[in-house]
């Protein structure tokens, strides 16, 4: 699929560009700034995950990989409640994976501007893509959906995205061109029905 390759090397461009970054200073992106990614529709991100979970985060952990001349991450722990692509053995497991950015215990801070943030007790959907280095949330910021219950008791899904500029590619000359990611706004069976025809006819057409 076109749109999986492209995001797949996107996302490698602009990771190890913030990556770069890390050995410059502690404190190393302005707030001022934003993240570029590639915009991609569901179906496309959705293609390119590994996994799709719904559940809770109960932990996050910063790993300081400096002395390995690496970078600082964030581990985040999720509940599975559902699998909504992917193992379905992870249901009712805990289910880790990093993200760039964090504070580590002297101090010094990683803050990426656009990439997804998580904290313990939110509710959230993720698509995860599969790395050399494990799992890393597809396509930046528009592969985290937070769930809250309205005053109604319906659960809405939705998809935050700030300080990012995103971009894609033109059709007709092939260029980069300005986009806008438009924010997801669905009750949780809707979008859980939304994933379950992109994953469904995707499965038959491996078999």
């Amino acid at each position: 699929m076109p749109g999986f390759s492209k995001l797949r090397s996107f996302l490698a461009t602009t990771t190890a560009a913030a990556l770069l970054t890390t050995a410059t200073a502690p404190v190393l992106v302005s707030p001022a700034q934003a993240m570029t990614v590639l915009q991609v529709d569901l179906d496309t991100l959705v293609a390119a995950s590994a996994l799709v979970l719904y559940g809770d985060v109960v932990a996050t952990t910063v790993v300081d990989r400096r002395k390995e001349g690496r970078s600082v991450w964030t581990e985040v722990s999720v509940q599975v409640r559902e699998v909504w692509k992917g193992d379905k053995k992870l249901a009712g497991q805990r289910f880790s994976w990093r993200t760039l950015g964090g504070t580590t215990a002297d101090g010094l801070t990683l803050a990426v501007p656009g990439m997804p943030q998580f904290r313990a007790g939110e509710q959230i959907v993720v698509a995860l893509e599969k790395t050399a280095e494990g799992y890393v949330v597809t396509g930046g910021p528009q592969g985290k959906f937070a769930v809250s219950k309205e005053q109604s008791g319906q659960l809405l899904v939705r998809r935050p995205v700030t300080d990012v500029h995103a971009v894609r590619r033109d059709d007709k000359t092939g260029k980069l061109v300005e986009a806008k990611i438009v924010p997801v706004v669905r009750t949780l069976p809707q979008f859980r029905a939304d994933i379950a025809a992109i994953v469904t006819p995707a499965a038959k057409s491996a078999k």
